[in-house]
């Protein structure tokens, strides 16, 4: 757990040096149990999970770019370090009956939950020590125009609100 423990508790410095030792021996073979691609959130995520189910499991981390966090996980690439597929019209197409199926959003929306559940569990433990450091609220929106749009903005807002009993979600 002291590798997991200091590699999120300085995730900028220890994930660099991750990613700097993985270029500097990109050449040599080396041998573990988990490979975690990329330097980003889901996989210092996915490896402090595995170190508390499978503590003696070796874990090896590369990432391509100079440092971590900077593709999927940079804030202004996604949601940064968590994603509550809310906005996201993609995750809610509409079917040819004219429904809206929402179960893609619902699924990322209770995985981004069990995370929130997880890290609030490495505060607790002093895994994590600032939780303004990884994770904020930023304000999402969805826009639209022409009828047809804006009639399937407020049935995905309508089903998405009820499932999910969403108070800070407005149809404006």
């Amino acid at each position: 757990m002291k590798k997991v423990t200091a590699m999120l508790f300085s995730m900028a410095v220890g994930l660099n040096a991750v990613s700097m030792a993985a270029k500097a021996k990109a050449s040599e073979e080396q041998e573990t149990d988990v490979l975690l691609i990329g330097g980003g959130i889901m996989s210092a995520t996915l490896g402090t999970y595995l170190r508390e189910l499978e503590p003696e499991w070796s874990m090896t981390m590369v990432e391509r770019l100079e440092g971590v966090a900077q593709e999927s996980s940079n804030g202004w690439n996604n949601a940064g370090t968590g994603h509550s597929a809310l906005m996201e019209l993609n995750y809610t197409p509409q079917n040819a009956d004219g429904s809206i199926s929402i179960e893609k959003a619902v699924a990322i929306n209770e995985a981004f939950q069990i995370s929130r559940q997880f890290w609030a569990h490495q505060v607790e433990r002093g895994v994590l020590r600032t939780p303004r450091s990884f994770i904020n609220t930023v304000p999402h929106m969805s826009f639209v125009w022409g009828e047809d749009n804006v009639n399937f903005l407020r049935a995905r807002y309508g089903r998405i609100a009820t499932k999910l009993a969403i108070s800070r979600y407005a149809l404006l």
